[in-house]
């Protein structure tokens, strides 16, 4: 093999590796191009299974029928994975005895491959098979080649494993906050329950009797003291209310987003003199429960972190639905401020940030002082069903 054609071989297979996304994907567009460009007739890789000694098949291009036609004739220890494991396969080389085809096809002569191992200098993950036609052997070259891309191959493995573990602790750690999520929403919800049945219902009890006390024709001199003692309840009673539907709104669960911004907005941010326009597209349909509540609660934040900081005139509220996402924006025309010098934790930014990631969605803060603000969260949602 010429120089130019080894570079050629080598960096195609190295774009293949590193451009890849899966584990399987980079095997198999290696494999592919390995086999062509050295017009081998077949070729197969074994990767070692994680903490154990076995072997197993991981991809393979053009096998031969009488191996493929078997699961079985794949598995299993055969020569060159014994040399491998043994230790005496530690560079590429030109003849090894297929046993595997041996035992398939005993009547057509001899079966060869060239053999090399996919190793890093701290590990051998495993081993790529090139079926060459008859008579055919690889020059030194291209032995030398092939060490190389076992090489890059080798870390490729290593790269993609290292990845699915990192992928699956984040995966596990997501499914944790989760679950921590819910347990707090249930917690919200339960406490909110307890405040509107059993403290509401009591305090509701209170003001009816101070309002009959007041009434008797027994009770005039005191009636002024009573009146006021009722009207303290009442407002307490309100509170409670209030505070019941701030920490889990019975519209939220029962009728969906949309009804429960709408009630968001005309009970607590219209009251506090801001012009609001709330726009709501797409939801002819309810959507799952936990992106519901983590689309109201980024919602509330973004319109509090405004209301407490930002001093607006007016805000506008967005929920728009797509067929694979929903779509909350909060603008604001206040003082706005620089996302470079405000930290994010003063301004509930975080929180809003770790909701949307609990789901798999994002939120996006643009802000710019004198000028506003404007968050939008971009939140994954499965599509209906045709």
């Amino acid at each position: 093999m010429t120089p130019p054609t080894a570079l050629k071989v080598f960096g195609t297979v190295a774009r293949v590796l590193n451009r890849s996304s899966t584990l399987r994907e980079a095997l198999d567009g290696a494999l592919r191009h390995i086999v062509h460009l050295l017009d081998a007739q077949a070729g197969w890789v074994f990767l070692r299974v994680e903490h154990s000694d076995a072997f197993a098949l991981a991809a393979d291009v053009q096998l031969p029928a009488v191996l493929r036609t078997n699961s079985e004739h794949m598995a299993g220890d055969c020569r060159c994975l014994t040399m491998l494991r043994d230790g005496t396969l530690t560079e590429a080389v030109n003849v090894v005895p297929c046993l595997r085809l041996e035992h398939t096809a005993p009547f057509h002569g001899p079966h060869h491959h060239a053999t090399v191992p996919l190793a890093t200098p701290d590990e051998t993950v495993g081993l790529l098979n090139l079926l060459l036609a008859p008579g055919r052997a690889l020059a030194a070259a291209e032995l030398e080649m092939l060490e190389a891309i076992g090489h890059e191959m080798a870390i490729a493995v290593q790269r993609a494993r290292l990845f699915e573990k990192v992928r699956d602790r984040e995966q596990m750690v997501r499914t944790l906050l989760q679950r921590l999520l819910a347990a707090q929403e249930e917690e919200r919800r339960r406490i909110a329950s307890d405040l509107h049945d059993h403290a509401g219902q009591m305090t509701s009890a209170l003001i009816l009797r101070l309002t009959e006390l007041a009434g008797r024709p027994d009770a005039k001199p005191l009636a002024p003291a009573l009146h006021e003692l009722r009207e303290m309840a009442q407002r307490e009673l309100d509170q409670l209310r209030k505070l019941a539907y701030e920490l889990r709104p019975a519209i939220l669960d029962d009728q969906g987003l949309a009804p429960a911004l709408r009630w968001y907005v005309q009970q607590h941010v219209r009251p506090a003199g801001v012009e609001v326009a709330l726009t709501v597209r797409g939801l002819t349909t309810r959507l799952p429960r936990e992106i519901e509540i983590v689309a109201f609660r980024i919602a509330r934040e973004a319109v509090t972190n405004a209301l407490r900081h930002a001093a607006p005139r007016r805000l506008e509220i967005r929920v728009d639905r797509r067929r694979r996402s929903v779509l909350v924006m909060v603008r604001d025309d206040g003082r706005g401020f620089d996302p470079e010098t405000t930290g994010s934790q003063g301004l509930g930014l975080q929180s809003m940030h770790e909701r949307a990631e609990l789901v798999g969605g994002t939120v996006q803060v643009v802000s710019v002082p004198d000028a506003g603000t404007t968050v939008v969260a971009r939140l994954p949602v499965p599509a209906d069903p045709p």
